[in-house]
């Protein structure tokens, strides 16, 4: 009978989620030989929006980007006039200014769609099965797990990743705890377009990002290929919001009139210049996983990115330390072909976490800084 430690090369690696964690992985294990199945809960690559750009630190996102042979491919497609980037305060003041030829320790801006386009092109046809929603992980003989779906049949594989995010289905069979809500939900929205250039808005935004704050509050502004504004409002509100409200994210109106009353303290021309937006608003409530969070390494399962550590965006390094997961558990597989499967995860599962506690502590001392939050963990796993 085989087990789930002779994985490497004839095994099947099952991958819950096609976000960046899951598909570089996907890509790093097919590059290296691997039987790779990515399982989606999307029903194609156009069902939703995949929001703003990101930073890819040279590090930890460009990293895993150049093994996965697509260095040339990131470089046409991200931007690096996008890293330069302004800090205002309420009353629309300029605080800090900088160039994007300074940002040497960030990377180019690439738009989270255009990284899903060149992650999906570059793993092999048939990899990725849209429109399976994971149910359960169940455990079979020899090491191995079976995933179970809604409504199709399930699937059985030597390792399964979780790297399905926040509501990790991979997450409760290695450890009870889970994402504790941090007390901020960023709103997003898209500025008009008439107003994407030869705006005041256009004008103060410039090529890159700013950050407006004040009063423990803050507006997120990006500028997005194909001269797109995007924003983000950050406000201290209920994790049912808008519900406990008496609205829904579709009523623009009754939103638009929330956030007003939410900055009325804030400049009045600024708030009319960002609250020129156009559809709906998005909801992203933030939560964050403990900091010294542990788990003991079981036999054929592990997870990767928001499903194992995620944390605030206030350092911006989410999405590099979810391809970091991706290539440093890829490397992991393959540095020591004698070593068992099990002993490889632990190697990759421990070292994740000792970088992970140090990044979210430092992402809650940021929180703390700007919008005045200090987070108290409940040990106690949520319900």
């Amino acid at each position: 009978m085989k087990t789930c430690d002779e994985l490497q090369i004839s095994g099947t690696v099952a991958i819950v989620g096609a976000g960046p964690a899951g598909l570089t992985l996907a890509r790093l294990l097919q590059m290296r030989g691997f039987s790779v199945r990515v399982f989606e809960r999307d029903d194609s690559p156009t069902s939703r929006m995949q929001g703003g750009s990101l930073d890819l630190r040279p590090n930890s996102g460009q990293r895993a980007i150049r093994q996965a042979g697509l260095g040339h491919a990131f470089e046409q497609a991200s931007r690096s006039e996008a890293k330069s980037f302004k800090m205002l305060d309420w009353q629309g003041e300029v605080r800090t200014e900088v160039e994007a030829e300074s940002q040497e320790d960030n990377g180019p801006e690439i738009d989270r769609g255009e990284l899903r386009r060149l992650l999906l092109d570059s793993v092999s046809p048939g990899t990725i099965t849209w429109g399976h929603v994971a149910k359960d992980v169940l455990p079979e003989t020899g090491g191995r797990w079976r995933l179970e779906f809604k409504e199709q049949a399930s699937v059985t594989a030597d390792l399964i990743v979780g790297a399905d995010g926040i509501g990790s289905r991979v997450r409760p069979y290695l450890t009870p705890i889970r994402p504790q809500y941090f007390g901020l939900t960023m709103l997003a929205a898209v500025i008009r377009k008439e107003l994407w250039r030869d705006s005041e808005l256009s004008e103060l935004l410039g090529e890159g990002s700013m950050l407006v704050s004040g009063g423990g509050q803050t507006i997120w502004v990006q500028r997005c290929a194909h001269d797109l504004i995007r924003l983000y409002f950050s406000m201290a509100i209920a994790e049912d919001w808008p519900k406990s409200q008496g609205f829904t994210l579709d009523d623009t109106k009754a939103v638009l009139k929330f956030v007003t009353a939410a900055y009325h303290d804030w400049s009045p021309n600024l708030i009319t210049m960002m609250t020129q937006v156009e559809g709906s608003f998005e909801r992203w409530p933030l939560y964050v996983m403990p900091p010294d969070h542990r788990w003991t390494t079981q036999p054929g399962l592990t997870m990767v990115g928001d499903a194992s550590h995620v944390m605030p965006p206030f350092t911006g390094k989410g999405v590099n330390l979810a391809l970091l997961d991706a290539l440093e558990l890829a490397d992991s597989l393959m540095v020591d072909p004698a070593a068992s499967v099990t002993a490889a995860v632990e190697t990759f599962e421990t070292r994740m976490q000792e970088r992970t506690q140090q990044e979210i502590s430092e992402c809650l001392d940021r929180g703390r800084e700007i919008y005045g939050i200090d987070i108290h963990f409940d040990r106690q796993p949520s319900a």
